[in-house]
């Protein structure tokens, strides 16, 4: 018995020994964050800059390849698979040289595709693709709406690239903060002199992601708005979304 009390202590200790790693970061984002800051300007990307040099993007997918995020906390899982999407379509955009869209990726006489996001690679010893990280992983795993600022997909209404990856012991503020930013930005949301909200696509695409956060798209605009007080009942207009690239070559 008295050994089983030591074993049991010991391995009490182990964990609390543990604890700090748990909640830190999966790996090293400093790949990301130098591209972050040499290739990318209020979200506006050089992608001819990057696609020269696009050694920092592929150390960071080498290194996420066999990472092993489930073993960490959620705000760093969270983290991880942001950084992770993030990383995958700046390279995916500068292995193709002269992209207009993401949406021109497997076009067919002149029909748009999906086929950039279902383009696969190994994350995690997981082979994934864009839409299984945001849809199965982050959408379904975590309930997470404001996760919706964080990404980006290479278009000029999507959300801004954030200015730095995303970080566990930060996770819940920079969420906050690209929310609110993301609602002040009046090109992709704002309300008109007559008091009509005209809101990004992405609030009707994934209503039921904030409606399930806050119980109703009102609700939750109000938590992160930041401008004149909204009064609830509002009338809503989706803006379209335009799929042109968000940079230059």
């Amino acid at each position: 018995m008295r050994a089983i009390r030591r074993a049991l202590a010991a391995l009490a200790l182990l964990l609390a020994a543990l604890q700090p790693a748990l909640a830190a970061d999966v790996i090293s984002y400093a790949p990301l964050d130098s591209v972050l800051a040499l290739d990318v300007r209020d979200g506006h990307v050089d992608y001819g800059a990057l696609a020269r040099y696009r050694g920092p993007l592929t150390r960071l997918l080498a290194t996420a390849h066999d990472a092993d995020p489930e073993r960490f906390s959620r705000e760093a899982q969270i983290a991880f698979w942001v950084n992770v999407y993030n990383a995958r379509v700046l390279d995916g955009v500068a292995r193709r040289p002269g992209l207009r869209s993401v949406l021109d990726v497997g076009k067919a006489v002149g029909v748009p595709t999906l086929g950039f996001f279902h383009e696969r690679a190994v994350v995690a010893w997981r082979e994934l693709s864009l839409d299984d990280i945001e849809h199965q992983i982050l959408r379904e795993g975590f309930h997470e709406p404001r996760l919706h600022f964080v990404l980006n997909c290479a278009s000029a209404s999507c959300p801004k690239l954030p200015a730095h990856a995303l970080h566990a012991a930060s996770l819940d503020s920079t969420l906050d903060a690209a929310a609110a930013a993301f609602l002040a930005d009046p090109a992709r949301n704002r309300i008109t002199p007559g008091g009509e909200l005209q809101l990004s696509s992405i609030f009707k695409w994934y209503r039921g992601d904030f409606e399930a956060a806050a119980g109703s798209l009102p609700a939750f605009l109000a938590r992160h708005w930041k401008g004149a007080p909204l009064r609830g009942d509002e009338p809503i207009h989706f803006l379209a979304y335009d799929w042109s690239l968000n940079g230059h070559w």
